[in-house]
This record gives structure tokens, sequence and C-alpha cells, in this order.
């Protein structure tokens, strides 16, 4: 499991406890793994407005993907420090290779936990014979007591256990009566569950706990406690913050599919930047020279003595390297309130420039540089700017006939991976084609899926027949 952004930045979102009783609905970002034309995933923690739940700090849930057409998972050797990887599949296979000897396939309804410690690195790629890909891949940050640790690596096939109307594995600490024996080193639950149509669930929980509910399929209710709660939809990400004792989950007509993630509170604060947590910029800094030090090392030595990270075996592809780390120093994470959002402006033909709030979290470090999105029409483009650097762009055909933008293909320049710039340019160019009293055609697979996110376009979207 790797963050591939080549821009990294380090990780400053809030983190704050929330209210008892409420619930706050997280909705993803879409990312590439692997690139502009990688394998799309939902990335859904960390951001803007919470970047944990418990020691839970990342998630990127993905698919079911046709692997004949996004090319699966092909992640090169890559490192981690100072936290837990768990991968939990649906659908498919993964191969795991790790520095520490392991080689494992991950399939669902298994659990397989990777512990980093103070260093390792790991490959993963969908094997030949997967057709669907479709599961969850997360982090938990490890405290400051066990960054240092051993590395490891844990298999676990949790039991299923049903009742009125549902199923679900336990693979990580305690629920509905199970109890999961892998070890974790903050108090921690993670589940699967499988909710009928229109059934009901009440689990009892750690009142100390905040917890989180990530829905795959259908919809279902989360209502912590007494309170009303809230609606969550496939691929939302709902938030309950601890003081407790109750979950009740509800399932909408169509049943519900969703992971239940919680932990304690985490108090530590930490610096989380590319594959590294640490406890400061130094700590960071230092893994980064550590896993250039091992990559650039030759064949005969890539396992010396004294390397923090080491390879794994048979890997056949060169392990990827670190990106460079950012010129301003990275701050660990403390307990921020929310940031203020980035503002994009709009760029009309005729220069006027008004103010649009982007839809997508934006790193701090972009708050500094002006995000500009132009309507070129010369060039049949939305493009956006950094300051006055052309950071992407969104392509558009007039057909022969009708009032209509055909978007046919979005780019952002792997530069500027990471930042929520394509999510921030298409929402421009829809609003601004729908000012224009014109219609959207969507060919670009991009502008396709930020549409089905958003039905309030409906009306004027005619999907491509063929």
């Amino acid at each position: 499991m790797s963050n591939l952004e080549s821009r990294p930045e380090e990780t400053l979102c809030a983190a704050g406890p929330g209210r008892a009783g409420e619930v706050e609905v997280l909705e993803p970002r879409e990312v590439p793994l692997g690139g502009l034309r990688g394998m799309p995933v939902r990335r859904t923690l960390p951001q803007r407005s919470r970047s944990l739940i418990g020691a839970w700090c990342f998630l990127d849930h993905y698919g079911p993907d046709d692997v004949a057409e996004t090319g699966g998972m092909q992640v090169r050797a890559h490192p981690h420090t100072g936290l837990q990887t768990a991968s939990w599949l649906f659908s498919g296979t993964i191969e795991h290779r790790d520095s520490a000897g392991n080689h494992a396939m991950v399939r669902p309804g298994e659990l397989n936990l990777m512990t980093a410690g103070s260093g390792i690195s790991h490959s993963e790629r969908s094997t030949p014979d997967t057709t669907v890909l479709h599961g969850a891949q997360l982090w938990i940050a490890l405290p400051a007591h066990a960054r240092g640790i051993v590395k490891r690596f844990d298999h676990y096939v949790p039991p299923l256990v049903s009742g009125d109307g549902y199923t679900a594995q336990v693979f990580l600490g305690s629920l509905l009566g199970e109890r999961s024996p892998v070890e974790t080193h903050t108090p921690l639950v993670g589940a699967e569950l499988t909710l009928a149509a229109g059934a009901s669930l009440t689990l009892s929980v750690d009142p100390t706990f905040e917890h989180g509910v990530l829905v795959d399929t259908g919809s279902v209710a989360l209502a912590p406690g007494d309170a009303t709660g809230a609606s969550l939809r496939a691929e939302d990400l709902g938030f309950a913050a601890a003081g407790c004792s109750q979950l009740t989950l509800t399932a909408g007509p169509d049943g519900a599919h969703v992971l239940l993630i919680g932990g304690a509170p985490f108090e530590d604060e930490l610096v989380m930047w590319w594959n590294f947590i640490g406890g400061s910029h130094e700590e960071v800094a230092a893994a980064r020279d550590a896993w250039q030090a091992t990559i650039s090392a030759d064949e005969a030595n890539a396992l010396h003595d004294g390397d923090r990270f080491g390879l794994p075996d048979d890997e056949p592809e060169p392990p990827l390297p670190a990106p460079e780390l950012p010129t301003a120093r990275l701050l660990p994470r403390s307990k921020l309130g929310p940031l203020p959002a980035a503002t994009a402006t709009l760029a009309t033909a005729g220069g006027a420039e008004q103010p649009h709030p982007s839809s997508e979290e934006a790193p701090m470090s972009d708050a500094a540089e002006q995000v500009r999105v132009a309507h070129e029409p010369d060039a049949s483009r939305y493009a956006i700017y950094l300051g006055e650097t052309l950071a992407g762009f969104t392509e558009y055909r007039v057909p022969a006939r009708g009032n209509a933008r055909a978007f046919v293909h979005t780019e952002v320049d792997p530069e500027f991976g990471g930042r929520g710039l394509a999510g921030t340019l298409v929402t421009e160019a829809m609003a601004d084609t729908r000012s224009a009293g014109m219609r959207i055609v969507p060919y670009c697979p991009y502008v396709s899926a930020w549409l089905k996110k958003h039905p309030e376009y409906e009306e004027i979207v005619d999907w491509p027949t063929t």
C-alpha cells in the first residue's frame, strides 16, 4: 500500500474530537494509484477536516475495477516507517512481498497486517488471474513508543458471524462478541459488515472510541446512541465522535456493505509525508535519506548490515525512489482547528474573475499560490494554473449540431499531483458550461465519474452511447 503522489505534502489536517451524538459525513477524492493513468482509488483519509479516526490515518477505497481496463494494482517496492498497513479485499487477489522475507497472497476476507516499525519495504501487485479488484487499504499510525519496533507481518482469517439480517467479520479488536488475536499498539477495532435490505443492527461499542463507517455499496443510516444520526450513501465515510456506547446501522432498500473502523483518539503528534510517519521533520528526512541509500546501493550490498529498510526478494522491477522533500520544514500534526478552504478563480474570456470555493481539499502550500481556472475557447479547453504555471487542463469538442461541449480528456501534470487540482478544474468547467446554457457530453472518464457524483447536473448531461 503506497501513496504514489509525486509531490506529497505533510498532512496538516484537523483531528479534533467532534461532538458526541453527531455524525460528520466525509466524501473521498479520486487519486490515480501509480500516476495519471493508474488505477483510480478513492482517498477518504486523510482530508482537510479530519486526518485520523483513532490511529487509522489513511484509507483508500477502490473498485470494483475491471483489471483489463485499469491495469490493476502494480506498485513497485516502496518504504514505510512508523505505521502498520492493513489490506482488506472484497474481490481479487494481491501478491505481497516485503523486506522481512514475507511473500503472501492477499485474498478477500483475510487480514494482512504489515508492521513497518522503524523501516520496511514492500510491493503489491494484483495477480494475473484477478479480473475484478475491489477492496480497501488502510494505515494505522504507531504511537511514539512503538515507532522503532521490529518489522513483522500478520495474517488472520476472522470467522464469519451472523445474526438477524447481518453477517460480519471482525479483523481487529473486539465487536459482536468476537475478538481478533492480531496485535495493535493502540486500542482499535476493524470489521466488515453486510446488512440485508432494511435491516437494523445496534452495536455495543467502547464509548472511549471514535468510529468511522465506510459505505462500500448500498446505503446506511448511522446513529450514535439515541441521536438521529445521518444517512450515508456509497463511498461516504461517516464519523462518530467518542462518547457513545452504541452505534445503530440501518440499511437502505438495497442493503448495505460497510467497513467499520475505530479506536481511542490518537494523542501523539506526528508528521505524515509520502509513505513515512515520524514525530518530526528530522525523523522523516532521515527515513527518506535511508531509503535513497538503500535503492542506490549496488545489488551485492543491497542488504548490507545496518540497512534500515532492505528490499523484497525476487522483485521484477526496480524500487520506487522517494520524492524530493518540500523546501519548507515539515510540521507535526497537532490538534488543529479546521483549515481554511483554498479558493480558485475562474478567468473568463472577457478577463473577469469570479471566486469559487474548491470542491476538494487542498494542501496548505496551495493556499499560498493562486489557483486559477481559465476558459481558453481558442484551444477548446479549461486550464488550471498555479500562479503562472500551467498545471493541467480538460479538453472539449463542440459538436457540429447541438449546443453542447463534449469533454474528451482531462490531465494534470504529475508534478502537481495530490493537490485536488483535477477536481477543482472539472468543478469550474462544469459550472461554467452550465452557466453558458450548454449541455455536457462526458467522453472523458474523469469527467464522467465526477458527474455521477453530482446529480444536480443530470438534466444537462447527454451520456455517450458508444
